[in-house]
């Protein structure tokens, strides 16, 4: 017992570091290789290095550390105390990877590609366990709990000015393909925080019973019925809303096809389950 407590104690510490390395990884294994460019913090320490050859991880230490002096007055303690151990291992591994070549290619749109996906699935892990890697995330938080901006807004803005900045030194190519690599980022960060996508299905159905029956047997996915009346015949009817994964959405539509032509779908996307008796197989 003593051991599974400390394991849930220390395994998110173990978490944020290797997602921290992997995202460091990331950028100077693809990202500096391609000669890319970033958003916020980042991107400003990749300016610095292009132009004047600082070192990628002291600067982004640096630049950081005005920003947690705010966040430690403003946000949690405990995602600031994340965010610090998540910032010095991704700027240590970044002056420590400087210069490595995981893949031998000259190709831009792979390395933004790469270094896109890799990042997203670090920074993905550090920020699911509670923590950031530092930069605009800190600002952001501030800016939501004052001013009740979200996040996305925020760092869409930050991000844009340091993009315009990498205009002036990079050119126009390369800031296109580091747009590139930070949508794959955004995505990858997408994926690892929700999970794999699901559908949200609701069904309006004269045979819900059998619908539900064959749901259950057929697609291998529980259900909830919903009391539901409908507004033009004011018949009461059973409303179902069932939860699957993108493989079986087409087998659902084929058993709601069968049992009622006539049902009513409404299918929406499902970024995230969480519950008893969900999983993705």
């Amino acid at each position: 017992m003593k051991i599974w407590n400390t394991l849930k104690k220390v395994g998110p510490i173990f978490g944020i570091v290797f997602g921290a390395i992997l995202s460091a990884y990331s950028v100077q294994g693809f990202i500096v290789h391609a000669g890319l460019g970033g958003g916020g913090i980042g991107g400003i320490a990749l300016i610095l290095f292009y132009t004047l050859a600082f070192p990628i991880g002291l600067v982004t230490f640096v630049l950081n550390i005005p920003l947690f002096v705010l966040g430690w007055r403003e946000v949690s303690r405990q995602f600031v105390v994340k965010t610090f151990i998540g910032l010095v291992v991704f700027s240590l591994a970044l002056d420590l990877f400087k210069g490595i070549r995981p893949l031998p290619f000259d190709d831009i749109f792979l390395g933004a590609l790469y270094g896109g996906v890799l990042g997203g699935i670090g920074s993905g892990i550090v920020f699911r366990l509670g923590g950031s890697l530092g930069g605009t995330d800190i600002i952001a938080k501030v800016i939501q709990k004052k001013f009740g901006w979200t996040m996305g807004t925020t760092m869409l803005f930050f991000n844009a000015f340091v993009l315009l900045i990498s205009w002036a030194f990079l050119g126009p190519k390369i800031i296109l393909y580091t747009l590139v690599s930070m949508f794959a980022f955004s995505r990858s960060v997408d994926v690892v925080q929700g999970g794999i996508p699901a559908k949200a299905v609701t069904i309006v159905s004269n045979n819900s019973e059998t619908l539900v029956s064959r749901i259950h047997h057929e697609v291998g996915r529980g259900a909830t019925f919903l009391q539901g009346r409908g507004t033009f015949s004011a018949e009461e009817k059973n409303v179902i809303i069932c939860v699957v994964s993108m493989p079986e959405i087409g087998h659902l539509k084929r058993v709601v096809r069968e049992v009622d032509p006539h049902a009513f779908l409404i299918i929406q996307n499902a970024s995230e389950v969480i519950g008893q008796g969900w999983a993705v197989e």
